[in-house]
């Protein structure tokens, strides 16, 4: 090998070596920019408040203490159905207050006098309704079915 190749073939391998080096670090400092735009991400994601609707589903209770009955019903628009012995009443959406992502109030009228609703949900199938202002007040333990 004649010292003209050997030179040659060293500064190829330098080359090559540099190019491996230059590579390796961008692909570290590539790395940590994307771990850095997904960490700055986590917050953003999943902050949406929950409402109503997010327990949508009929739900039962024991109005007089004893016979569990599908007492109202959720509905995925927000809004409210409430059944009894009269018949039922729907209490519109924009008529719920959301206080936390837990517990939630309505104000109606309902035959002839102002009623107000809270729901305190404990988890996604159990929760308690209390209803104020008509003449007495009822709370009942309510499930989700």
């Amino acid at each position: 090998m004649t010292k003209q190749n050997k030179t040659k073939q060293n500064k190829t391998i330098t080359i090559s070596l540099t190019n491996l080096f230059s590579f390796k670090l961008f692909i570290v400092v590539f790395s940590l920019i994307l771990f850095s735009v997904s960490c700055d991400n986590k917050n953003k994601t999943g902050t949406e408040e929950k409402t109503l609707s997010y327990y949508a589903g009929n739900w039962w209770g024991k109005p007089d203490g004893t016979t569990e009955t599908n007492i109202l019903t959720i509905n995925t628009d927000g809004s409210v159905t409430l059944k009894g012995a009269k018949g039922e009443e729907t209490i519109p959406s924009y008529s719920v207050t959301r206080v936390s992502d837990m517990i939630y109030t309505a104000s109606h009228t309902i035959s002839g006098k102002s009623a107000k609703l809270t729901f305190i949900f404990t988890s996604d199938t159990q929760g308690k309704f209390t209803m104020e202002g008509i003449g007495k007040t009822i709370t009942i333990d309510i499930t989700k079915r």
